[in-house]
């Protein structure tokens, strides 16, 4: 695992940070879900393609952990957000997404040292009905809400 490298599985995964916590939508199953603490900071490095390794080094080294902890409790994570499909393997040909020296990525940001809480997943369906149906998904160049009917036409 310390090698690979992983990216959101846009279109149909959207996610963003807010106030510390990581928010990701599933816009086809229509499941939200939580990432916080040590999963929320590590989000923007795993989600735009860093190896695992430089952010299983960065983990240990920021927080005061053993790199064979975070190793193995971050693959945990990681199948879990491959099983919902928030993440999928970055493709190999493309150019990384991240800083520019991704090897050695000096700290995890947003995470104080010894702040170590390891990393979860919270899966949310209480909105599910919403999300799926909600018309705004299917937003056109006019806009929404569209009416079927056209306009009259204006006095010139």
């Amino acid at each position: 695992m310390d090698t690979q490298r992983f990216e959101l599985n846009s279109p149909n995964v959207i996610g963003e940070v807010i106030d510390g916590e990581v928010m990701i939508i599933d816009l086809v199953g229509g499941t939200y879900f939580s990432l916080a603490g040590t999963g929320a900071a590590v989000w923007p490095l795993l989600s735009t393609g860093v190896p695992t390794a430089a952010i299983i080094d960065a983990v240990a080294r920021s927080c005061g952990v053993e790199s064979a902890t975070v190793a193995k409790e971050l693959a945990v994570f990681v199948d879990a957000l491959r099983v919902e499909s928030i993440l999928r393997p970055a493709d190999p040909k493309a150019e990384l997404n991240a800083a520019p020296n991704v090897t050695s990525v000096a700290a995890v940001p947003s995470l104080p040292e010894a702040s170590y809480t390891g990393f979860a997943v919270a899966r949310y369906d209480d909105m599910r009905a919403l999300l799926v149906v909600d018309p705004v998904h299917e937003v056109g160049d006019f806009g929404w809400p569209q009416t079927l009917r056209t306009p009259p036409p204006r006095d010139a």
